[in-house]
């Protein structure tokens, strides 16, 4: 790989470090930029969850205190989120090239869905609080298990997808529903991490120029990114998960 090439995945590291800040959805823009610096779509999916593991990272620390505060059942959604990601990433070394290309575009569909929608969902629930939410946490359990065998499997969208879970199975606040969200995922793509770099998918060098990137854009770049309303780059970001879909289903069908 050029130069050139890595000095592209650096610099959209900072700008996905940046858009994780302002809006989250960095991944849309990470993964076909992984693709043009010469990876395949396996291995661009696979250096995605090294590239974006700080995000979470950070995400975590933050919010460690409301992390002590949603305790209750953190153990097991850990466990979920363990054994959700590890069962997704087997499924896709297990299945290989040609099933992830089919897979593709229905993938980006869905999650430009929920990246489009969560929003919307989130503000709907949170006027909606009279659900009885305890007696439905085994459904909630369930639910976030198969989100996290998504996210094993290729993770585009799956924050907004959890939010929207944890929205409608509890009342917790949006912050304590960020902390869970961050921690499991964090935990969840550990595994997947350790899964797909024995199956020798992840490309070391470009994943880890494009975290350093994102490192750079998450961290130094923070109070410069608030310049730019939130809404606006979350437009942008739908605008291209939408481009990226249709091209998906133009390529791979």
């Amino acid at each position: 790989m050029s130069l050139s090439s890595y000095l592209l995945l650096f610099a959209g590291g900072v700008l996905g470090g940046v858009i994780n800040v302002m809006a989250g959805g960095a991944g849309f823009m990470t993964f076909p930029l992984f693709m043009a610096a010469g990876l395949s779509e396996m291995e661009a999916n696979a250096a995605n969850f090294v590239a974006l593991l700080p995000a979470n990272a950070v995400g975590t620390f933050v919010f460690k205190r409301e992390i002590g505060e949603v305790r209750r059942h953190l153990i097991t959604r850990i466990g979920l989120a363990l054994l959700g990601g590890a069962l997704g990433s087997w499924l896709l070394v297990w299945a290989g090239e040609a099933s992830f290309h089919k897979a593709i575009p229905w993938l980006l569909l869905f999650a430009t869905l929920s990246f489009a929608t969560g929003p919307t969902v989130k503000r709907y629930l949170e006027t909606h609080t009279s659900f009885d939410a305890a007696r439905w946490l085994w459904l909630s359990f369930i639910l976030e298990f198969v989100v996290y065998v998504y996210g094993g499997y290729f993770g585009l969208g799956m924050g907004i997808i959890l939010l929207a879970i944890h929205s409608i199975f509890s009342h917790m606040s949006v912050h304590h529903a960020n902390a869970l969200r961050n921690v499991t995922i964090l935990m969840m793509t550990f595994v997947s991490i350790a899964i797909l770099s024995h199956s020798g998918l992840i490309r070391w060098l470009p994943s880890l120029a494009m975290m350093a990137g994102a490192m750079l854009g998450g961290y130094g770049m923070s109070k410069l990114a608030r310049l730019v309303p939130a809404g606006t780059v979350r437009l942008g970001i739908l605008f291209w998960s939408v481009v990226l879909t249709g091209f998906a289903f133009w390529r791979y069908s």
